[in-house]
């Protein structure tokens, strides 16, 4: 481990970019900014008051126990709900306003907001559009960084969830309908659906949510079975299902990280995984509820609520 990082409180996937890796704080409505160099954080931003936007839509609903792991009702009032970076800028889902705030990242300022009209869920981006989810809306919509507007809607299958995207593809995972579509940014059309089939044994379902992109293959973590999956790009089709530990920390709340051939999936051990043989390779003895991949090292959070920066081994 290279570093141990206090942020705010209940920290969700980082995301890296422009010099620095952003975190959002999920329980405290702020974004932690870190300083790869000095591996502190060195702004905080305020986006909006978690406590009160609870309070306003999400108490009535009672107790976050009180729902089903597969439902995602415990992040319908996380705040921010995710990160992005691209096109030079900071992207933030304010959900308490269903928006998307554009975030200048030299000054931290905001310089646009987008309203979404749903309570978005993960996004993703590039130099040429942001795209984001909307789970309870069955939604994927575009945003062009050139003129901070949503210049399209898709309407994908049940559940649309974790994404992965590339100037060729965008890959959204649909969790309850057991699919993964592949979206051409060119035209803005569904091309292919993924379907993710599951043994006999699984409790759940191969029920998908965390994507990830690499330029040979599609890496899909699917919740319920312990199961990742590889899609071919080429064919648009499951190559592979490898066993992997149970997704650890929040329902909903998932992420995969490539870094050069290897693939990193959290849990209760970050474990390894050898894209040249499809089979986990090595584990890391640390409890990792999200990992994502930047500057060389892996930025992890874990069960206490911190980030640790790890460097990968070999």
């Amino acid at each position: 481990m290279e570093a141990l990082i206090a942020v705010g409180q209940r920290p969700g996937v980082p995301v890296a970019g422009e010099g620095a890796v952003w975190v959002p704080n999920t329980g405290d409505g702020t974004v932690s900014r870190i300083d790869p160099r000095s591996n502190r954080v060195v702004a905080t931003l305020r986006i909006g008051n978690q406590l009160a936007f609870y309070q306003r839509d999400c108490e009535a609903k009672g107790s976050v126990h009180s729902f089903m792991g597969t439902s995602f009702h415990v992040r319908d009032c996380d705040l921010p709900s995710a990160l992005a970076v691209g096109a030079g800028a900071l992207w933030i889902l304010k959900n308490d306003e269903q928006m998307l705030l554009r975030v200048d990242p030299r000054n931290q300022h905001v310089v646009a907001r987008v309203p979404l009209e749903f309570v978005p869920f993960d996004m993703a981006a590039t130099d040429n559009a942001v795209w984001i989810t909307g789970y309870w809306v069955d939604q994927l919509v575009r945003v062009d960084p050139k003129t901070n507007q949503v210049v399209a809607r898709l309407t994908l299958p049940d559940g649309a969830s974790g994404i992965a995207v590339s100037d060729q593809a965008v890959w959204v995972a649909s969790t309850i309908a057991g699919q993964v579509s592949r979206i051409d940014p060119a035209t803005n059309q569904v091309v292919a659906t993924v379907a993710l089939s599951c043994p006999a044994a699984c409790y759940q379902g191969s029920l998908p949510l965390a994507v990830a992109a690499a330029p040979e293959a599609i890496w899909v973590r699917t919740v319920g079975d312990g199961l990742l999956a590889r899609i071919d790009p080429q064919t648009n089709r499951v190559v592979s299902s490898i066993d992997v530990t149970y997704s650890l920390g929040r329902a909903g709340l998932d992420h995969l990280a490539v870094l050069d051939d290897t693939v990193w999936v959290c849990g209760i051990s970050l474990q390894r995984i050898d894209s040249r043989t499809n089979r986990v390779s090595g584990t890391v003895d640390v409890d990792a509820t999200t990992v994502t991949s930047s500057f060389g090292s892996l930025w992890i959070t874990d069960v206490s609520g911190r980030v640790q920066r790890i460097t990968p081994p070999r």
